[in-house]
């Protein structure tokens, strides 16, 4: 049975269940010709191809990359377009701030910073969720970690916005997307070349990591701390807003769960978990293939591109029982909702309690707040995706 299957395609930007459901029935490995492309849509597949040396992140892991190869990599290394050994030596140094001991000793900055946001938005009695609250709170975590000014965090966060925003019928980014991308680095690199002129690394920071550690023998270039301050804002940026939002608007239609979160703060870590693979923000992201191999009875070759779709290998009901059901009672044994395998989101600890400690905050300060569902609107993209406006009104607010 043939599936009609673009990943640019209006009606799979708009809503890929559909399409992700018969990919998975009919067509577990994928081809499409027109971007020499092979799409993974099972959990185990993916699963697998995640710790296969038989697929490579060398070439580049976004659908730009892998699926129009027209946005090649800069020869520069970031950890997550390596592959190993390479990518432990970039990795490495980063590791002990994202640990689950690190990331719960930022939990009273996070509650701090939360209750700070979300004080006069609850006073005012209506707010959005992604925008006004959860984006602010994660912007500024994320620039404090990365060791950016913090008047800068949330103009840069605005370019990220503007890099990754689609209209109908647009083919991977536009001239106005490139424009915010080569802003935004240009800006990074503007900023941790004026911290080494100054000689600002003796900091906690990654940008203060980046300019006093060697990496492959040699101090990081300006150039190549700002490719991995990018892809560290992005992620930093996009996850935490998406996942609290899309909770806050799927606890919105399900009145009975919410109040149980409100009695039993308890189960809000497996509400958040339950979001996550029911919505995964990262909808999908590449490789290439490696080296020859068959899977499902086709052979692929080495050089072709390979986009493993999480989105949908989170909603295989091979791994997951009623897999379409949201539902926060779920404890399942593994996930893809942070990624797995050598290029596993380094960030899975501190995103787990940042989107903790924001909905408990939320729910702390607004428990019967109201979805405008017409309001509500999801992001438009290939590549993240999510509510990404989610306003609500609150009616029975509690001192913040």
């Amino acid at each position: 049975m043939p599936v009609d299957y673009d990943p640019f395609g209006h009606e799979v930007m708009r809503d890929p269940w559909p399409f992700y459901a018969e990919l998975r029935e009919h067509s577990p490995a994928h081809y499409l010709e027109r971007y020499d492309t092979w799409f993974l849509s099972r959990f185990e597949d993916i699963w697998n191809a995640t710790g296969s040396d038989s697929f490579t992140a060398t070439q580049g892991v976004t659908p730009e990359a892998v699926l129009l190869k027209n946005n090649p990599v800069p020869d520069l290394p970031a950890f997550s377009s390596l592959d190993m050994p390479r990518q432990r030596v970039y990795r490495k140094p980063l590791v002990p701030a994202y640990t689950r001991r690190a990331a719960n000793a930022m939990e009273e900055r996070v509650r701090a910073l939360a209750r700070e946001v979300l004080a006069p938005l609850v006073a005012r009695g209506h707010f959005d969720v992604h925008q006004e609250y959860a984006d602010v709170v994660a912007t500024q975590l994320a620039g404090e970690l990365i060791g950016l000014p913090p008047e800068e965090a949330m103009p840069l966060r605005k370019l990220v916005d503007e890099q990754f925003m689609r209209e109908p019928g647009q083919l991977g980014s536009s001239p106005a997307n490139q424009a915010a991308g080569q802003q935004l680095t240009m800006r990074l690199r503007e900023i941790i070349a004026g911290r080494r002129e100054r000689g600002e690394n003796q900091g906690e920071d990654h940008i203060s990591v980046w300019l006093r550690e060697d990496f492959e023998g040699a101090p990081m270039s300006v150039e190549t701390a700002a490719v991995n301050a990018y892809v560290m804002l992005v992620t930093g940026t996009e996850v935490v807003p998406l996942s609290v939002a899309n909770t806050s608007f799927y606890l919105g239609e399900r009145a009975e769960e919410r109040r149980r979160l409100v009695e039993d703060p308890e189960l809000v870590p497996h509400a958040f978990a339950e979001s996550l693979r029911y919505d995964q923000p990262t909808n999908l992201l590449g490789r290439f293939v490696a080296e020859d191999l068959e899977l499902h009875g086709h052979k692929l070759r080495a050089g072709q591109g390979v986009m493993l779709l999480w989105a949908s290998g989170n909603r295989d009901e091979r791994e997951f029982d009623a897999a379409d059901v949201f539902d926060i009672d779920r404890r399942p044994r593994r996930s893809l909702s942070y990624g797995h395998g050598i290029h596993k989101c380094i960030g899975e600890h501190l995103g787990n309690l940042e989107g903790r400690v924001l909905l408990e905050e939320l729910l702390r300060a607004a428990p019967d707040y109201e979805v405008d569902r017409e309001g509500s609107e999801r992001s438009y993209s290939e590549f993240l995706h999510g509510y990404r406006r989610v306003p609500i009104q609150v009616h029975s607010g509690r001192e913040v």
